[in-house]
């Protein structure tokens, strides 16, 4: 073999893996987290397929809430992230959520982030039933 195609043995695979990196674990979720203030970690996205919560749901409602000025009573901004993804495990409407905090701040309402969660719960249980 030349020196040429032992090149390409080496580098082929590691383009694919990262293609397949950045397919996988959402990169460009990871860029807007950061832009916005939100630690977004690949083993947070990695975990959350594991778990078959869809990052993106959940990752980019967190930054509209972020963004509005929302999450300020959380100790972290990532906080949210791990309400936003349990609460959809719970089976509860994350961006319904996202719209009623956002909603309620405009409105000058002082509606935690767990209260949301629970109201959202109590009207999807409602509409299942």
């Amino acid at each position: 073999m030349n020196a040429i195609s032992l090149i390409l043995l080496m580098i082929v695979p590691e383009i694919l893996l990262l293609l397949f990196l950045i397919w996988y674990l959402r990169l460009s979720l990871i860029i807007k987290g950061l832009q916005a203030g939100l630690a977004v970690t690949p083993m947070m996205l990695i975990g959350m397929r594991m778990r078959k919560v869809d990052p993106a749901l959940v990752i980019l409602n967190a930054i509209k809430v972020i963004k509005a000025g929302v999450g300020t009573q959380l100790s972290k901004p990532e906080d949210l992230v791990y309400i936003f993804e349990a609460h959809c495990l719970a089976g509860g409407n994350v961006g319904r959520v996202a719209a009623a905090l956002i909603e309620g701040q405009n409105r000058g309402e002082n509606l935690t982030v767990k209260q949301a969660c629970a109201i959202d719960l109590e009207l999807t249980a409602k509409e299942t039933n």
